[in-house]
């Protein structure tokens, strides 16, 4: 049975087990988990659609190399079930191995990446691999003469929002109440009141999935974790003849970033000033030259961008506001000394490629299971011994 999207709020069922706030890609997945433990959920959306922020401003890009084990521990898993997406909801996910490659054209930059695959190895991430630049240059034509050494992941890629989101929707027993904004949160020994622009909702758990807006529900909640809004940018670019399995490339130098999408790609320049914002906007400024900066900053890696920049023939970017945490792992588990309001947020920009996993976990602690400690947001309880930060992200580590 498909997700039921309601009219009002006299349509939401009499106290929903569990109510889930926050439209977005985790707050979806969320949905479906609970849906395939056997609950049927309640969530709901300040926006008239679905994800319709973050989730759909980023490279869609999906990736297990990263550094921290908490980090590869929800990746890796996570792009596994894209790659088998049509078995768990009938639909496709657009999942394409491309591959992530991230390369350096220094010395020191290629001996930083050899490491970093060392300790991604010995985290259990057996399946990325150090280039030399004749095997890089073999493995993607497209590199500067000048390349030193990359790292590698096949499995690595991209999937597609819209068709995660038809899947979800298509394969989910939930109740979607869209349009309806979540003011104040009231937990109660029994259960939790929730306070909204269409009136009260009386629900046994609460998962937030509300991303950029949860600054605002903790200091309601009386509760404080080491959080920042982080500001994001995606250029689109139309252009005739990008090979669509060239990787998803990373300058391991400059930190730029292009894809190939579909008639094109989609870019990042590397970063000129602050990311962290001071307030939430649903969309941020961008620097009014972004496209000029994201060619300058991918082309030293992959010149192809530099010389037909000029036949670029169209495009638009996208921004939004992210939510970092001071590790830069999610938050995925129950606030401290409130049990029945659970988090799942604080991917900074990251939802697409972690948040199956994500939830899966957390329809295991609204079911009772403990969570992991290295995404439980009680790690942060003592601010002297603060938890090791995952570096291949924005975290507040310093």
């Amino acid at each position: 049975m498909p997700a039921r999207f309601l009219h009002s709020l006299s349509d939401v069922p009499d106290h929903p087990d569990v109510t889930i706030v926050g439209g977005g890609i985790a707050g979806l997945a969320t949905a479906w988990a609970l849906s395939q433990r056997g609950l049927r959920p309640l969530l709901i959306e300040r926006l008239p659609a679905l994800a319709m922020l973050a989730s759909r401003r980023s490279g869609e890009g999906v990736r297990a190399q990263w550094e921290h084990r908490g980090s590869i521990a929800l990746a890796r898993p996570s792009i596994e079930f894209y790659r088998d997406f049509a078995t768990h909801t009938g639909q496709d996910a657009g999942y394409r191995p491309v591959g992530y490659l991230y390369a350096s054209r220094s010395a020191a930059g290629a001996e930083l990446l050899r490491d970093r695959v060392r300790r991604q190895q010995a985290a259990g991430l057996d399946d990325v691999a150090f280039l030399q630049p004749d095997a890089l240059r073999a493995q993607v034509p497209s590199l500067a003469e000048d390349v030193v050494g990359g790292a590698f992941r096949a499995a690595d890629g991209v999937v597609e929002i819209d068709r995660i989101i038809a899947g979800y929707l298509a394969s989910m027993e939930a109740d979607i109440l869209l349009g309806c904004d979540l003011l104040v949160v009231r937990p109660g020994n029994q259960s939790v009141t929730l306070r909204t622009t269409l009136g009260e909702i009386h629900t046994g758990q609460i998962v937030l999935a509300t991303a950029a807006r949860l600054p605002g529900l903790m200091v309601g909640l009386n509760q404080s974790l080491p959080l920042r809004l982080s500001r994001s940018a995606i250029q689109y670019v139309t252009l005739d003849g990008i090979d669509p399995q060239h990787p998803a490339t990373i300058d391991a130098d400059l930190g730029s970033f292009w894809r190939p999408d579909h008639g094109g790609a989609r870019m990042t320049a590397s970063f000129r000033s602050t990311l962290f914002l001071d307030s939430f906007t649903d969309d941020p400024p961008v620097d009014p030259d972004y496209l000029a900066q994201a060619i300058a900053t991918v082309a030293p890696l992959v010149p192809f961008w530099g010389h037909r920049s000029h036949e670029i023939r169209g495009g638009h970017i996208r921004s939004g506001s992210l939510l970092v945490t001071g590790d830069g792992l999610p938050l995925i588990g129950a606030l401290p000394e409130t049990p029945r309001v659970i988090l799942n947020t604080g991917y900074g920009g990251h939802g697409v490629m972690m948040s199956p996993a994500g939830a899966a976990r957390t329809a295991g602690i609204v079911l009772g299971d403990a969570p992991d400690p290295h995404t439980d947001p009680a790690r942060f309880a003592d601010p002297d011994n603060p938890p090791p930060a995952e570096p291949m992200t924005v975290n507040l580590a310093g």
